[in-house]
């Protein structure tokens, strides 16, 4: 059995049987069958049941915010925010099945294509097999499910064994639709489980997208072999701030972004970036906000940091932090661990070869380092081996567009932190970051084949 535990005391909030190869084999068989059932529903059929759906999401928001918070110790306010968003995603799921359309090709753009002509269509690509992390257990889920379904695909959900209630939970919302049956099925199983390996190599499994590691991403690719691939593998963000800004107005966004979810988010801003003229004041300004959250439990309303998501990481993390600390870096508040809370954390001074420096914290630790022109601010942003998104706060255009061509992340973000995105934007990352794109109408494209026509005169 499967004790899934409340982050913050410990409690069991519920056992779950895991999945055998057995219980795998009857998920996969259901998802082939149930496939061709998606495939052959009309899209506008496809639409109202995503839009059902999603209103599902919202009549539940209470139960679904508190499971969230209490799965993965996200405060209560966030995890709301997060059921918010994932009735969102699944609703413009459903309003973009509407919207899968192919194009018209000319074929006589060369002498032998003269009396041809083309276009394609957008199918679905088939049974997808998914697998999902633990900071947002409810709307990267939705990510996945929104647009497999809106496309015409079955879906196979691994969710993290740390916080499966949350998918569990939209699956069994899901049923009371009309769509076919089992057209979205989780599994419970470990990470490199025979029950993972089962579904990764299944040659009808048509595509996987994840959302985790790299490392677990690189494993997975050995196993499963050549397939269609989404993936976002984390990041590790900057956030620029020239002194031409009006930062002042921004400190508590900026904090927020540092520390939403104790860290636990891909674009949360790691390390702050800020010019040399200004940076007393910046820190002494940072120090403040930080010291204002409040620690504690996840289901109190005020409570702006909760536990990590288990002890171990908040001890690895805190194995970073005094490595760092070891190497020449100053904390400047926080810094201290109880149990599997890890309090916000500013830090200065910290080398580049610290490895809090390169890697993805995925916790509640940001570095505050100086920077006197561009172009070496240019330089320390794009020191780490991912680029999801960056922020730049500047009032002057040519620095924003200088800052927009030569920082290597996916995304840059004028006068805004990393940590902003909508559900329905590009999300496709430049180095380690991923491949991909996690924006609605992207993700529905990536869950689809191209079927081409071609007409001979």
């Amino acid at each position: 059995m499967l004790y899934v535990k409340n982050k913050f005391n410990g409690e069991v909030i519920a056992e779950l049987k895991e999945t055998s190869i057995e219980d795998a084999k009857t998920v996969l068989r259901k998802a082939v069958n149930a496939f061709k059932d998606v495939s052959r529903l009309p899209a506008y059929k496809r639409s109202e049941s995503l839009i059902d759906l999603s209103e599902r999401i919202s009549k539940g928001a209470d139960s679904l915010a508190k499971t969230i918070a209490m799965e993965a110790g996200k405060p209560i306010k966030y995890a709301q925010k997060e059921v918010r968003r994932a009735a969102f995603t699944i609703k413009t799921s459903g309003e973009e099945a509407k919207r899968i359309y192919g194009e018209t090709i000319p074929f006589d753009v060369e002498p032998r294509g003269e009396g041809r002509f083309a276009y394609y269509t957008r199918v679905p690509i088939g049974p997808v097999f998914s697998i999902t992390p633990f900071n947002d257990p409810l709307n990267l889920v939705a990510h996945k499910v929104g647009p497999a379904i809106a496309a015409g695909n079955s879906i196979v959900n691994k969710p993290t064994t740390l916080t499966p209630l949350s998918s569990l939970k939209l699956e069994e919302m899901l049923r009371s639709t009309e769509l076919p049956e089992n057209s979205y099925q989780n599994i419970i199983a470990g990470g490199e489980s025979e029950v993972t390996k089962f579904f990764l190599t299944s040659e009808e499994m048509k595509k996987v997208t994840f959302t985790g590691g790299i490392e677990a991403a690189e494993k997975l690719v050995k196993t499963a072999g050549p397939k269609k691939y989404s993936m976002e593998l984390g990041s590790n963000s900057p956030v620029i701030v020239f002194e031409d800004s009006d930062w002042e107005n921004y400190v508590d966004s900026i904090v927020d972004a540092a520390f939403e979810s104790q860290g636990q988010n891909c674009i949360h801003a790691q390390r702050l970036i800020v010019q040399k003229n200004i940076i007393s004041e910046f820190k002494e300004a940072i120090i403040k906000s930080t010291k204002k959250l409040k620690v504690g439990n996840p289901l109190d309303e005020n409570t702006d940091i909760g536990p990590m998501i288990s002890e171990g990481e908040a001890k690895r993390v805190e194995k970073w932090v005094n490595e760092a600390v070891s190497e020449g870096g100053n904390v400047l508040t926080g810094g201290r661990r109880e149990g599997s809370i890890y309090y916000p954390t500013v830090m200065e001074n910290v080398p580049r070869k610290a490895t809090i420096w390169k890697n993805e914290v995925f916790g509640p630790v940001t570095l505050i380092i100086p920077f006197e022109k561009i172009e070496e601010a240019i330089e320390i942003a794009n020191d780490v081996p991912y680029g999801l998104q960056a922020g730049v706060f500047t009032s002057n255009i040519e620095t924003a567009m200088k800052m927009i061509d030569h920082l290597d992340f996916g995304a840059v973000l004028i006068n805004d932190t990393s940590d902003f995105r909508v559900d329905t934007m590009p999300f496709g990352g430049m180095k380690k970051s991923g491949i991909g794109r996690e924006g609605i109408r992207f993700a529905i494209e990536e869950m689809t084949e191209i079927k081409l026509a071609i007409f001979r005169r």
